[in-house]
């Protein structure tokens, strides 16, 4: 898939522009700061560029955090990422350019990416939520925004997501094509507390997801991803069960810049009004090859 090049970027001598919109149930409308004109780095690395990103030494594995440059813990949010198998957290994420999505979603919140199941029957790395945070707040010597805890996995990510649910801590879950496990407990975390939601993606989970949104039957379900961010049906943004059939394959789902920064548009999270919110959809910039995938891994 076409991934255009793309616009986000704080020019020397700028400040960051400081307006903020609250995304939640009372949502208004966009940011109305415009984009600074390109440097010659691109938008978007700029915008990754002028984050943080910590590469914590965890116990049972890596954990990757990044945060906006303009980021604040008073309205924050923390948003987790779960990788599929197949991958582990370094692969997913320099390849399949997760800072890159977090920062095209202009969200203020902390990310984290860390490590989780490569295949089957591989233990679970970090069952305990609340243990992983802390290891975040410590390696980072940063806050975590506490207005919203959002989990978002792909694929195999389902495991981790499962061993989650019984963690007070959770606000929102995002199933992106990851409705292997049991449907049962996923629809009775759901239904377990009115402030519980849930977004999820069918492609090659169709069956399992179809099923998931006949049980619970208030689902908003959408039949293809919206091209734009203000495409999105309005009650997208406040239904407590959002269900999308999906256009696209498996992988490209989490690759392609346009359905990871997509969902998380739908969070009721702030947008930070000097990130790159008005790029389209899939503005990734060109991966690098693979000796300077190699290089930046090893």
């Amino acid at each position: 898939m076409h991934r255009g090049r793309s616009a986000f970027s704080v020019a020397l001598g700028l400040a960051v522009v400081a307006g903020l919109v609250w995304l939640g149930v009372a949502l208004a409308g966009e940011p109305t700061a415009a984009v600074a004109p390109d440097n010659p780095a691109g938008p978007i690395a700029s915008g990754v560029a002028s984050g943080r990103h910590v590469r914590i030494d965890g116990p049972r594995g890596p954990i990757h955090v990044w945060i906006p440059a303009s980021y604040h813990a008073d309205t924050g949010a923390t948003i987790l990422y779960l990788h599929g198998y197949f991958d582990d957290a370094d692969t997913a994420w320099t390849g399949h350019q997760l800072a890159q999505q977090f920062a095209l979603s202009a969200l203020n919140a902390i990310f984290v990416v860390p490590e989780a199941p490569v295949a089957q029957k591989v233990p679970i790395n970090y069952p305990n939520l609340g243990e992983l945070l802390r290891l975040v707040e410590d390696g980072t010597g940063v806050v975590r925004g506490a207005a919203l805890t959002a989990a978002v996995g792909h694929s195999g990510a389902f495991r981790t997501l499962q061993a989650w649910l019984d963690e007070p801590l959770l606000d929102q879950l995002v199933m992106i094509d990851a409705m292997y496990g049991d449907e049962d407990a996923i629809v009775g975390w759901v239904r377990g507390s009115p402030r519980r939601r849930l977004i999820f993606v069918g492609e090659d989970t169709l069956l399992a997801t179809e099923s998931v949104a006949e049980k619970l039957p208030d689902t908003l379900t959408i039949d293809r991803f919206p091209p734009t961010y203000d495409t999105w049906p309005a009650a997208a943004k406040t239904a407590r069960s959002v269900y999308i059939r999906a256009q696209f394959a498996h992988m490209p789902l989490v690759t392609e810049g346009i359905v990871l920064p997509s969902l998380l548009r739908l969070l009721p999270v702030e947008l930070l009004a000097g990130a790159p919110w008005r790029l389209p959809l899939g503005s990734l910039p060109p991966l690098p090859d693979a000796q300077v995938l190699d290089a930046t891994l090893n």
